[in-house]
Formats: structure tokens, sequence, C-alpha cells
């Protein structure tokens, strides 16, 4: 969740407090509940049960906001507001970055806050958009304005365009090409200990690369995006079959170290491990 914990003439302090299990859901998910009332009801009862938290991120909110069927947005709705919440970085690097600059000596842990909490988002939100004097809702987040979404997505859509173009002049280059086939069949890890953001993300990037006839449309890009810091840093992840099997196959780490992650395909076995997640 997040709260308001200070309010002076010199501004306002917010915190964010999460609450384990820490849950990934894709937009596949979203669009589930929509259809199956049964499986929402499912989900919010098991999330309420063992207390979990839906982490969300700059990316996931703008996916949810293009949502039009009225349908589908009182569904996401109802999850939204039906369990508690937290917003991570969607992006790897700055996450990486953080880590670097917060790692105490020793590793494992931070000062300060958390790597993986994304405190733009929050500031912007939280301290210029919502009003800390009337009870906020994370559903709210969804009902930004068009031209918003528009100038959100322009630059995603720029970001992309630019890790495209990175990826394209390695598959060009020979050498860089068998430097990225290289590791990826080696998939050694540069770090001994949690947070993997670093080894998640390039073993990512090598696997991109490697399969010289991938295509990667903006989609693709999200997916992937929405699959480093989740994995990272979550418990239980919903991520799309591709990326799925990406971590089962690719990363040479598993849970705890990392989230278990699960598809469209393991809802029954996603659902036994939220509902036991504290045994």
């Amino acid at each position: 969740m997040i709260r308001y914990t200070t309010a002076t003439d010199q501004g306002i302090e917010i915190e964010q407090i999460t609450n384990q299990p820490c849950l990934y859901v894709d937009q596949w998910m979203w669009g589930l509940f929509a259809k199956d009332s049964e499986l929402r009801q499912r989900f919010i009862e098991s999330g309420t049960k063992v207390n979990a938290t839906i982490m969300y991120s700059v990316v996931t909110i703008i996916e949810l906001s293009q949502i039009n069927d009225p349908k589908q947005i009182q569904a996401t709705v109802d999850v939204m507001d039906s369990i508690d919440y937290g917003f991570s970085d969607a992006n790897p690097s700055h996450v990486i970055s953080k880590e670097k600059k917060l790692e105490v000596p020793g590793g494992g842990a931070f000062y300060g806050t958390n790597p993986a909490t994304d405190l733009r988002f929050m500031e912007n939100f939280f301290l210029n958009v919502s009003n800390p004097l009337n009870p906020f809702r994370v559903s709210d987040l969804i009902r930004i304005t068009d031209d918003q979404i528009r100038t959100k997505f322009r630059r995603l859509g720029e970001s992309f365009d630019g890790l495209n173009s990175i990826i394209l002049t390695a598959r060009a280059h020979a050498e860089a090409l068998a430097r990225a086939k290289k590791r990826h069949a080696l998939k050694e890890l540069t770090r001994e200990r949690f947070p993997y953001t670093q080894d998640i993300y390039r073993f990512a990037i090598d696997f991109v690369v490697a399969n010289e006839t991938m295509k990667m449309p903006s989609k693709e890009w999200r997916d992937l995006l929405n699959t480093v810091v989740p994995v990272a840093y979550f418990d239980l992840v919903l991520l799309d079959k591709r990326w799925c099997h990406f971590i089962h196959t690719n990363c040479p780490l598993s849970y705890p170290d990392i989230a278990k992650v699960f598809s469209q395909n393991e809802l029954d076995d996603f659902f036994s491990a939220l509902i036991n997640f504290w045994g």
C-alpha cells in the first residue's frame, strides 16, 4: 500500500509498504478476469486470504488504461481495489543502477529504499495528481486521459526503437553475435546472491540476440520488461507463455532466488502456490 506519513509546509512524504506474497499479473490474466467471474472471485479470495500484494508498473498501468470494454473495465477495477498494491520500476536498467548505488557492503541488502520501487511513478501520481486529502483507490490510475496515454506510449515506442537498434547491430556484428551466443549457451551468473536483476536482463537480451529470426515488436518488448524485475524481486509471477518458458529453460535460477513463474496453462499450480504460500 501507499500511505502518507508526513504533511508539512515543506511538502508531503509518502511510503510504500508491501506484503508477501508479491504478485505480477500479466495482461492475459486481466482479460480472463472479465470473461470468468468465478476465476476472478477465486483470485480475489485467495489473494485476500494470504494478504498478497499486486505489483504494478507504469507499463502495466498504461496497458490497463487501454481497456475499452465496460465489462472488462469493471472486472479490472474489482480486482485492483480488492487486493493490496505496490509500484515497481519496469525498467531493468534503472533498477540495476539503483542496486549498484544502494547496495550495502557485502551485498544482499540496500540503503534507504528497495531498488525495484518506482519512486518517480509514486511522486508523479501521488504528489502531483492525487489529492492526499481524498481516499485513494489504485484503480483511479487507469482513468488517465487519452493525451497522457498517447504520450506514454510514444515514449515507450521510442525506447523500444532504441532497443531494437541495439539488437540488430549486435546481430549484424559477427563478434558481438558470437559473444551473445556464447553467453547464452553458458548462462553464467555474475552475482552470488539476490537480487539477480542484471543476470536475468542479460540472459533475456542474449536470448533475443542469439535467436536471429526472432521479431521484437512493442508487445514483445513490454513482455520482456514485465519479466525481468518481477522475476528478480517478486514471489509469484504470471507471464506470457514465451517468457515463462524462457525463465524455465534459460535462467539457471529457481525459487526462492527468483520468483515462481506460471503461464496461462498453469493456473491451478499458481493458485496452489498462492493459497499455500505461508504453508
